[in-house]
């Protein structure tokens, strides 16, 4: 049986790592997810939390991602251990379509749409879950749903699995991809607070949004993988340019904007069961 492991002897992470968006990203996507909740999904994760907002704990699963494991129950061809990390990315096919599961006839899938969903279930009855688990598994939905959007955490199989795990020269000195776009394609030049940004970002009209929330996560996971695919076209050692970088920041501001609002759409799938028979089938 799937279950999440803390390994409490395990390192806690620094808190200077950024992952994913970074504590700034993370923090206004859920801000923005915590302006769309209703008052019944507001009041169960009051519950959970204890009254803290979620947003405060949007980067929980980096920084305990050294002991967040999971025992997935079978041993992948590879070799690799049982015991793994969260997946923190997910795989899509060429076609842009999200890889479901994890287990790829004994290949470990790294998936994190899987747990938002599997976690989603869970958490449709919190009560029967003790307080550790009802709060890890909210947090770490409000966590990957931001990651899922973020365009190096998509892995493309078979023709771009490297998620940005090679450096690049940008602004004259060496950084890793990945890092561009975990953090400082939006500390760059975008200093305000995660609050600003998420009252900056959240400009789409009422029927946009309801288009952007449409289905379910492997729908979204199968649009974020269309739109992420033009920054994968980065290639080693390349040099990047302001004027890259400009070029970059409408793809970054939409997904955190999308992952806001898909965000809230979750959550009260999750904890409000009149919005759930209202938005079933949408």
């Amino acid at each position: 049986m799937k279950r999440i492991i803390l390994i409490l002897f395990c390192a806690v992470l620094c808190c200077s790592a950024a992952y994913g968006w970074g504590r700034k990203g993370h923090a206004a996507i859920a801000r923005i997810a915590e302006t769309r909740l209703t008052k019944t999904t507001q009041k169960r994760i009051a519950e959970i939390m204890h009254g803290e907002a979620i947003s405060g704990y949007a980067s929980y699963a980096d920084e305990h991602k050294g002991k967040l494991l999971v025992d997935f129950g079978f041993d992948p061809t590879d070799g690799s251990p049982r015991i793994n990390t969260l997946p923190h990315t997910f795989e899509a096919n060429m076609d842009f379509e999200p890889f479901r599961g994890v287990n790829d006839n004994g290949r470990y899938v790294k998936n994190c749409i899987h747990f938002i969903e599997q976690y989603s279930e869970d958490l449709r009855h919190y009560k029967e879950l003790d307080d550790s688990t009802a709060f890890t598994e909210l947090v770490l939905i409000v966590h990957f749903v931001g990651d899922m959007h973020c365009p190096e955490h998509i892995r493309y199989n078979p023709d771009d699995m490297t998620i940005g795990y090679y450096n690049v020269t940008f602004r004259k000195e060496p950084i890793r991809y990945h890092t561009l776009w975990d953090s400082l394609i939006i500390e760059q030049t975008n200093p305000w607070s995660f609050g600003d940004l998420a009252h900056m970002f959240d400009s789409a009209t009422p029927e946009e949004e309801a288009e952007v929330v449409k289905g379910g996560p492997y729908d979204w996971g199968r649009d974020v993988a269309r739109k992420c695919w033009p920054a994968h076209q980065v290639q080693p050692d390349a040099v990047l340019t302001m004027d890259w970088y400009y070029e970059m920041q409408p793809l970054m501001r939409s997904q955190i904007r999308n992952a806001g609002y898909r965000l809230a759409k979750q959550l009260n799938m999750i904890f409000d069961p009149a919005y759930a028979r209202r938005h079933r089938n949408d």
